[in-house]
């Protein structure tokens, strides 16, 4: 479960809140569909329930994100990874490793799991999102779209509770809007909690839950 306590956060005492004592506990198996206009505060939010803010990101943050009853403030971002991971915007920020192999890898292994686990998570996150072909290539060679795929694989092979997913069909072809759809229905079918902030009715009608960023402040 993921429970916030009154989080509230602007980035300077004299700009508006993004969002001000926000409560809500969402259960395991949740879809959460987060709207609103672009710059609204979307992936604020985001940030907020994976601990990057206040880790990372400064500003006036009050309140608790708690996951499973831990309070994110009081762990580190690696410790974080394991209970809430975000997909970002732009894929280049969370692509490190010279192969699509190697990064869709690096989440289970720093979960210090088996490797025959490790090499199961890889072939079944490459699998679901249909980029087997893309196993062995070069990262830095991938258009955009495939790199949104992948860095949604490796999010999927390490396998968080609450997984945050900030606009994942931007770069990506309409006709695998489906498949991203069902691999989110499948994750939250497994018991996963998945926040997606995005403006596509593909994936908002999948939620079971809409947050209004305009209606949070």
């Amino acid at each position: 479960m993921i429970s916030l306590h009154t989080i509230s956060f602007r980035y300077q005492p004299t700009t508006p809140w993004i969002f001000k004592d926000l409560s809500a506990n969402y259960q395991p198996g949740s879809i959460i569909g987060i709207q609103g206009a672009s710059g609204s505060g979307k992936t604020t939010l985001l940030y907020a329930l994976c601990g990057v803010i206040p880790a990372m990101i400064k500003g006036d943050f009050t309140g608790e994100v708690k996951i499973n009853n831990e309070i994110l403030t009081n762990l580190t971002l690696p410790q974080i990874a394991p209970l809430a991971s975000l997909l970002m915007q732009q894929p280049d920020y969370q692509l490190f490793f010279p192969t699509v192999e190697q990064e869709i890898a690096f989440g289970p292994e720093n979960l210090c799991l088996a490797p025959a686990e490790i090499q199961a998570r890889v072939d079944s996150a490459l699998v679901r999102l249909s980029i087997e072909e893309l196993r062995h290539t070069t990262s830095a060679h991938l258009s955009f779209g495939q790199k949104r795929l992948v860095t949604l694989a490796a999010l999927l092979a390490l396998s968080p509770q609450v997984m945050l997913l900030d606009e994942p069909l931007g770069g990506i072809h309409p006709g695998l809007y489906p498949l991203l759809a069902k691999a989110i229905t499948q994750e939250a079918q497994k018991g996963k909690i998945i926040f997606v902030a995005d403006h596509h009715p593909a994936l908002l009608e999948l939620a079971d839950v809409r947050l209004q960023m305009e209606d949070l402040r």
